[in-house]
C-alpha cells in the first residue's frame, strides 16, 4: 500500500514539474515573440472632420536586449510601415539593460530610421529612458523622432485647423502645456498620469505592458508604480479615451503570459 501511494506521489510531482515546465517555455520562448497588431477606431465628435481616418500607429516598452533583438526589431519595423502611418508614436522605454553597446545602438537607429511616417514621428520618455536620458534622447533623435519631453507639436495635416500633441515625462509642466482651445492628444509612458491632466481629448500611454501576466477573464496581474490604477488597454477618464499598449517587450521577468507584444494601429474620426 505504501509502495502505491509512492508512485502515486511520484506520478503527481513529475505531471505538476510538466506542467511548470510548459508554462515556462510558452512564457518565455514562444508568448514574447507572437507579435500582434491591432486596430482601434477612435472617435471623437469634436476632431475636425479634416482629420477623418488619420492613421496613428503606436509602439512601446521595446525594452531591447531582454526578449527583444534585431530580429524582433526588423520584424516590428516591418509591421509599422506596413500599416502605412500618418503618424507614429513611441510611447517610452527603449531599453532597460546596461549591456547594449555601441553595436546595438546602431542597430537600434537603423531600424528605428526606417520607420515610415507621412506626417512625424513622435516619442515620450519611458523612466528607463530617464536612467539613461541623453543616450536615448541621442538615439531617437538619430532615429528621425521628435522628442517631445514636457513640451507640445501642433501638427498640421491636409488642414488649417492643428492637432496639439503634447508629450507628459512628468507633471512639471501640465497647466502650462494644456492652456490653449486645441484638440488635444497626449503621450505619456506611465498611464497613472492621465489623473493630472483634464484637458486632452484623447491619451496614448504605455507602462504597464497589459499587467504582463494575465489571466483570462481577470486581466493583468502586475501593478507597478505608474501603473496601478490604470493596466488595461482601454480606459475612459473623465473626459479623456485613454489607450494603453501592452508593449513589446518584457520588463524585470523575461516572461509574458496569455499577452502577446503588440502594435496598434487607431484610425481617427469625427463621428
Amino acid at each position: 500500500m505504501k509502495k502505491e501511494n509512492t508512485h502515486t506521489g511520484i506520478k503527481i510531482l513529475f505531471s505538476f514539474l510538466i506542467i511548470i515546465t510548459c508554462f515556462y517555455l510558452y512564457g518565455r520562448f514562444i508568448n514574447p515573440y507572437s507579435l500582434k497588431v491591432k486596430e482601434v477606431a477612435i472617435i471623437d465628435k469634436n476632431l475636425n472632420s479634416d482629420y477623418n481616418g488619420l492613421k496613428i500607429v503606436q509602439f512601446s516598452d521595446l525594452h531591447y536586449g531582454r526578449t527583444t533583438n534585431e530580429d524582433t526589431l526588423k520584424k516590428i519595423v516591418k509591421e509599422i510601415n506596413e500599416l502605412n502611418p500618418d503618424i507614429v508614436l513611441f510611447t517610452g522605454d527603449l531599453f532597460d539593460s546596461n549591456n547594449i553597446n555601441n553595436k546595438d545602438e546602431e542597430k537600434i537607429i537603423k531600424y528605428l530610421s526606417q520607420i515610415e511616417a507621412k506626417v512625424f514621428k513622435f516619442a515620450c520618455l519611458g523612466d528607463y529612458d530617464l536612467k539613461n536620458e541623453n543616450r536615448i534622447k541621442g538615439i531617437l533623435e538619430n532615429s528621425n523622432f521628435i522628442i517631445l519631453d514636457n513640451s507640445s507639436k501642433l501638427v498640421y495635416y491636409e488642414s488649417n485647423t492643428p492637432i496639439n500633441f503634447i508629450g507628459l515625462t512628468n507633471d512639471e509642466k501640465i497647466k502650462e502645456l494644456y492652456d490653449n482651445e486645441y484638440f488635444n492628444i497626449t503621450i505619456m509612458h506611465q498611464p497613472d498620469l492621465i489623473k493630472k491632466v483634464d484637458n486632452t481629448s484623447i491619451a496614448f500611454a504605455g507602462h504597464s505592458l497589459g499587467g504582463q501576466f494575465r489571466i483570462p477573464f481577470i486581466g493583468g496581474l502586475r501593478k507597478k508604480d505608474g501603473a496601478e490604477t490604470y493596466i488595461e488597454s482601454y480606459h475612459q477618464v473623465k473626459n479623456t479615451k485613454l489607450y494603453i499598449s501592452n508593449g513589446l517587450g518584457t520588463e524585470d521577468i523575461s516572461l509574458r503570459f496569455f499577452n502577446s507584444p503588440s502594435i496598434t494601429l487607431y484610425r481617427l474620426y469625427s463621428n
